[in-house]
């Protein structure tokens, strides 16, 4: 059962930044050239694997629970990797989902599109940020 669980956590955390990665390369097309055709066709999807960011901690703390040597919730790997999600997610919820809107909307496509790409790029740093967290696991 924890294999299963790190490895859906590690599914959904590759997917679903990489996902937002993806969206804010478009995003940076959209600020460049406004509402072209590709990034019309692609935010022409709505974009539902972006939401597998969000439980990304859930299925690593059951993962953490079931560790067969049992691990610490209060390691500071694991607190900084609960911070870097939250801020993650707050980002995905408050920023990089209302942008994609706008930009399928083709409201206010340019600067939508800056705020999407600056987003994703701190999305993407916290995702490495926890990514080392994880593989380093400090104490």
């Amino acid at each position: 059962m924890y294999d299963a669980l790190v490895a859906a956590h590690v599914v959904c955390a590759v997917v679903g930044f990489g996902s937002v990665a993806l969206s804010g390369v478009y995003g940076g097309f959209a600020r460049n050239s406004g509402p072209g055709e590709e990034t019309a066709r692609y935010f022409a999807s709505r974009g539902w694997t972006e939401w597998l960011v969000l439980p990304v901690p859930f299925l690593g703390a059951a993962a953490l629970a079931l560790k067969p040597e049992k691990g610490d919730f209060s390691d500071a790997w694991v607190i900084g990797g609960i911070v870097a999600w939250v801020v993650a997610a707050a980002l995905l919820v408050h920023v990089v989902r209302p942008a994609e809107a706008r930009i399928r909307r083709r409201s206010e496509v340019k600067p939508a599109g800056r705020r999407l790409m600056w987003s994703s790029v701190a999305m993407d740093v916290l995702f490495v940020v926890a990514l080392v967290l994880m593989v380093t696991q400090p104490r």
